[in-house]
């Protein structure tokens, strides 16, 4: 039969139990991996195509058209991490701490298409209007700070910063020009990619559901530096002249990303 006294022994029983699994689990290190999906906005950035329509066989006319792509565009994304992390630093006789990790990290970001206005140059010619359809691989290497706070044993803050490689692969631009309807001046070849240095910033926090398993939610602001595009020269014969092939220079690439996932540590 159960008594005051057998029911207390259970409820500090639990406690105990509880606070030594917490206790284990803030401070054990070990290797985690994770999986995690998000959605967020690519900002604006420069955009500038540079090339030549043939006159003839001895004549060219130099075209540039520069501009932006204006507003954000609505991205996905997902991705997948593996990393170690150590034993928790702590912060004198506080309840305060830090655990330091280190992880390898690979993104996916989804087909999104900026869209570029630029007025060309010579201005006669109006202006060019580019969409270059992409999508982005991105492989990070990411240093995290996870804080121990005196609020709770089971959500955990934290910081981290990457840095790596992006490729951006464009599948299907299209550079059109409203004085001349039905014409994408890259219809050779629409198709190109680059591969650009990468940053970003992260932060958010850690939900402890069980020992191993962790739910995390965060912010983060990812970076890739400038890229150049080489598209095929506009071939419309009988209907528009010759050109030689088309430079695009897409500006620095910045992006919010909002991102929950799931890790698993070992």
């Amino acid at each position: 039969m159960w008594n005051s006294k057998s029911i207390l022994s259970l409820a500090i029983g639990s406690a105990v139990a509880g606070s030594s699994l917490a206790a284990e689990t803030i401070n054990d290190q070990g290797i985690y991996v994770g999986v995690f999906g998000g959605v967020g906005a690519s900002l604006g950035a420069t955009l500038q195509q540079r090339g030549a329509v043939h006159l003839n066989a001895t004549r060219s006319l130099p075209i540039n058209a520069s501009g932006s792509t204006g507003n954000s565009t609505h991205v996905s994304l997902g991705g997948a991490q593996a990393g170690y992390e150590w034993k928790r630093w702590d912060f004198g006789g506080s309840a305060w701490g830090l655990k330091p990790a280190a992880e390898l990290e690979g993104i996916y970001i989804g087909k999104h298409s900026p869209t570029g206005v630029m007025p060309v140059k010579p201005r006669a010619l109006g202006t060019q209007y580019v969409t270059i359809p992409m999508t982005a691989g991105v492989f990070l290497a990411n240093a995290i700070a996870t804080f121990q706070t005196p609020y709770s044993d089971k959500v955990f803050p934290y910081i981290g910063i990457g840095a790596g490689m992006a490729r951006l692969s464009i599948k299907g631009s299209d550079s059109a020009n409203p004085s001349e309807p039905g014409i994408n001046h890259f219809n050779s070849d629409p198709d190109a990619s680059d591969t650009a240095f990468a940053m970003q910033l992260k932060a958010g926090f850690k939900g402890q559901i069980s020992k191993n398993v962790r739910l995390f939610a965060e912010y983060r602001y990812l970076s890739i530096n400038a890229t150049d595009y080489k598209f095929g020269a506009t071939d419309y014969p009988g209907v528009h002249l010759p050109t030689a092939p088309w430079h695009v220079d897409l500006g620095h690439q910045k992006y919010n990303l909002f991102v929950a996932g799931l890790q698993y540590k070992f």
